[in-house]
């Protein structure tokens, strides 16, 4: 959602933008060409994203600066940097999609040890091999219906239960074989992989997405300057919740106004180039005068 993103946010050249979710870095690249930004400080937990984004900026000299740190971290950083307020903030919270495979167990189609965590370790301080083998049932059960709203949820936690009193579920082939035997048949065959929510599930909760996202917004907004602007895009209902839930809150104490009352989608041409974005929603609200 490039072109979306981009008027969402109608950078002005002296802005300081605030990349909240490197990933890749193409919406920081985009930023960056597009308009003679006076600044562009993008986050990432995951090192390897740093590294990669740091390369993929560099053409851009000391216009982009790229910090290792989780965006619920938004407020140490700026202050670190010595950045007192910022103009615009995006958060795009898909995938990036180089860690699917990279060994933290983020894809049931791959048989990798049991992590899930995007940083060197989980924000939650437990990685889904601690949740799966070490948590009760009944809190497996919550989080796999709450983050992932999995039908199935209390048949999958009591399975997941029983397996571990045979032997630890290490790897995230063992997790889905458990998973497949705890659902109904016609479920396994659906088009949805059968695993899809659960895997969601834990890897929320590994991360405390909620949590942090909550965290990242309020530190963003505590930076915006007076009509800056933030805009979020999400892909489930979960997330875009949240983040609605906290934009009605600003709009509601006359501090914020909503861009769009109903959240932006992708195009039809998007969706046909790129299927992974048919889910996509993206929020925008306006810091007021103050």
């Amino acid at each position: 959602m490039m072109q979306e993103v981009l008027g969402a946010l109608s950078p002005r050249d002296e802005d300081i933008i605030l990349d909240a979710t490197a990933g890749a870095g193409g919406h920081a690249e985009m930023l960056l060409r597009a308009f003679d930004i006076g600044r562009l400080i993008a986050l990432d937990a995951d090192p390897k994203a740093v590294a990669n984004v740091t390369a993929r900026l560099a053409p851009f000299g000391d216009r982009a600066t790229v910090v290792n740190a989780n965006f619920s971290e938004i407020e140490r950083v700026l202050q670190k940097l010595h950045i007192t307020s910022i103009n615009k903030a995006l958060f795009d919270l898909g995938w990036n999609r180089t860690q699917l495979y990279d060994g933290r167990g983020l894809s049931f189609m791959k048989d990798e040890p049991l992590n899930m965590s995007y940083g060197v370790e989980p924000a939650s301080g437990a990685t889904a091999r601690d949740m799966v083998n070490e948590w009760k049932e009944e809190t497996i059960a919550d989080i796999i219906f709450g983050y992932g709203e999995e039908r199935y949820a209390r048949r999958i936690a009591k399975a997941i239960v029983e397996a571990r009193e045979h032997q630890p579920i290490e790897t995230t082939l063992q997790l889905v074989d458990v998973i497949g035997g705890a659902v109904p048949a016609a479920y396994r065959r659906g088009r949805l992989h059968f695993a899809t929510k659960t895997f969601q599930a834990l890897r929320v909760a590994v991360n405390n997405e909620l949590g942090v996202l909550d965290q990242g917004l309020r530190g963003a907004w505590n930076t915006l300057a007076p009509g800056g602007r933030i805009a979020v895009i999400t892909f489930h209902s979960i997330e875009d919740r949240a983040v609605k839930r906290v934009f009605a809150e600003w709009a509601r104490n006359k501090k914020g106004v909503l861009i769009a009352k109903k959240p932006i989608t992708p195009t039809a041409e998007e969706i046909a180039h790129n299927p992974s974005s048919r889910s996509a929603k993206l929020r925008i609200i306006e810091k007021t005068a103050e």
